[in-house]
């Protein structure tokens, strides 16, 4: 890719060599580039706990929607309706945080997935050159 601007901005004149505006460009793709692929690597680190987080949420509806008939029922064998509800309740939404907790343990500790080590070495590069 050969890019030669015309600095002067008149037809016909002299232009100026494109290498630095070339390596301009390779560099900023190099580094979109290196960012991308950080920011998949961090993404990458954190299916595990987006994977438990949904079948968090599948389990709980599914036992939710197949046992609170049967639960609440059974509760009210023993205790008012309203307070079989409210136990029923208290069960799914205990199961509901564990599961939760554990999701969100898994989320911690990750990086967060935006391309800091990538922008410290640019900064890096950029004051080496600098002080040259």
């Amino acid at each position: 890719m050969s890019r030669q601007p015309n600095v002067s901005g008149r037809a016909g004149t002299d232009t100026v060599p494109a290498e630095p505006l070339d390596d301009n460009l390779d560099l900023a793709q190099a580094v979109m580039e290196a960012a991308q692929r950080e920011m998949a690597r961090k993404a990458r680190l954190r299916l595990p706990a987006l994977r438990f987080g949904a079948v968090a949420s599948v389990l709980g509806a599914c036992a939710t929607a197949a046992s609170y008939r049967a639960s609440v029922q059974l509760l009210e064998r023993k205790l008012p309706p309203e307070l079989a509800a409210l136990v029923a309740a208290a069960a799914y939404g205990g199961g509901a945080t564990g599961a939760a907790i554990l999701a969100a343990n898994r989320w911690r500790g990750h990086p967060v997935p935006l391309p800091t080590e990538t922008a410290r070495q640019v900064v890096e590069v950029i004051t080496d050159q600098s002080s040259d």
